[in-house]
């Protein structure tokens, strides 16, 4: 069954994004340096100033949701790669399916007697170091990164294994990023409520994510990451500062939480 979507209007999220321990989100790389690092972090090409990816961000936030709501598939795959995967639903009501996309094709929603749930509600932009950070850290003197020295131990002998060690380059704990969020708010037939209780599961994910980490080696400590500041500018124009509220200490499922109030 299709379905014609109104675009009620996009709210704006922006705020900064505070890296308490260091951060690793990698670029790769193509060559080995003698004596170089092993695993640097990504940088603009411009600047060559680290930043954090919005795909990096968008996908972390999709994985917690994904676990919060029970939708993770045995196969590996997103949830919404396609309708057949394994324990796969095809809903349109799916927060999942609405906030961040899907690839299901609209004949597979006909099918199941389903309305295509439409374009994917939330674009996250990249993150780039907070100017003023960026400075104070120059002043004194610093630099933006750090190298970190892991090692491989013998589990037998007690000591390095031969090849066993590696650097790391990690963004600075203090490091602040500034956050920018758009969250497309339609209208489904329901004047707009469901992407509006959508809204507000993203904004707790946030906090999710603040429980969890960002980028890679989380399980040793990397990547411990606070959101301040937030604001959201709602497609009224009123603006709300969302504080504490998306730090929830249990996520709920069936009803969204109240983070932010929209008028009646």
């Amino acid at each position: 069954m299709a379905l014609v979507h109104k675009l009620l209007g996009v709210a704006r999220i922006t705020g900064r994004m505070t890296a308490l321990t260091g951060l690793h989100i990698g670029a790769g790389k193509d060559t080995v340096d003698i004596g170089g690092i092993d695993l640097p972090v990504i940088r603009d090409p411009f600047t060559r100033a680290p930043y954090v990816p919005g795909s990096s961000l968008k996908g972390k936030l999709r994985f917690m949701l994904e676990w919060a709501f029970g939708c993770v598939r045995t196969d590996g795959r997103a949830w919404g790669f396609n309708a057949s995967g394994p324990g796969q639903r095809v809903d349109a009501q799916d927060p999942i399916l609405r906030i961040f996309g899907s690839s299901i094709p609209r004949r597979d929603w006909e099918q199941a007697g389903q309305m295509d749930p439409g374009p994917t509600r939330l674009v996250v932009r990249d993150a780039f170091l907070d100017k003023s950070w960026v400075e104070d850290v120059e002043k004194r003197g610093l630099a933006l990164t750090e190298e970190k020295m892991e090692v491989s131990i013998d589990r037998i002998a007690g000591k390095a294994l031969d090849g066993g060690l590696r650097r790391t380059e990690r963004v600075i704990a203090g490091a602040r990023f500034d956050v920018d969020f758009s969250f497309r708010l339609f209208d489904t037939g329901d004047g707009g409520a469901r992407d509006r209780e959508c809204l507000n599961w993203f904004l707790g994910a946030l906090g999710l994510l603040e429980q969890d980490a960002l980028g890679g080696s989380g399980s040793r400590g990397y990547g411990r990451v606070s959101f301040e500041d937030l604001r959201v500018k709602l497609p009224d124009g009123s603006e709300q500062a969302i504080g504490t509220g998306h730090r929830l200490n249990r996520f709920p499922i069936d009803v969204a939480p109240e983070i932010v109030r929209f008028a009646a």
